[in-house]
């Protein structure tokens, strides 16, 4: 047998023992990062629903607004883009001018409420349209297609949503 044959031969055993090493690190590396991503996109979504849930008592409750600021303040860490992590502040922005304006309100109830309903009202639509705004970017973030963006898509079904309503037939007489 020549020479070089049986140092192939000799070698072989070592080679596939080498690429079996490598291919099942590869594997590890990349089931290690699909795990990193999966944690990830977890975090991100309960950041994301947080602060949907913030901006449905924002504008009349000061904790809500707090809420937000620590909301926005977590997504701005976790957040996959420039342009969501600006949304985000935006909205608790927009949230807090509301809450200001409301507070202004109650605080002067007959200092010229014409005027005061329109800057609330504004102020309203301002802070909507930052929170759907924010609402498409997570979306497209997170990949959740196929239906128009609403609070629920992130924020998921409504506590008490399945319960039968007053037409449904219950068990009691």
């Amino acid at each position: 047998m020549p020479l070089w044959a049986a140092l192939t031969l000799g070698f072989l055993p070592s080679v596939v023992a080498i690429a079996a090493i490598v291919s099942a690190e590869l594997r590890d590396r990349r089931g290690v990062q699909q795990e990193r991503e999966n944690r990830l996109r977890d975090e991100r979504l309960a950041a994301y629903r947080k602060m949907l849930a913030a901006t449905s008592t924002a504008h009349v409750d000061r904790e809500g607004v707090e809420v937000l600021a620590e909301t926005y303040a977590e997504i701005s860490l976790l957040a996959g883009s420039y342009e969501l992590s600006r949304a985000a502040k935006k909205v608790w922005i927009e949230y807090a001018k509301v809450r200001r304006i409301a507070a202004k309100m109650e605080k002067y109830p007959g200092e010229n409420p014409e005027e005061a309903s329109k800057d609330y009202a504004l102020a309203i639509r301002k802070a909507d349209t930052a929170q759907t705004q924010f609402l498409k970017l997570a979306r497209e973030e997170l990949g959740v297609e196929g239906r128009s963006p609403s609070f629920r898509d992130l924020e998921g079904s409504t506590p008490g949503e399945d319960l039968p309503g007053p037409e449904t037939e219950t068990s009691e007489p």
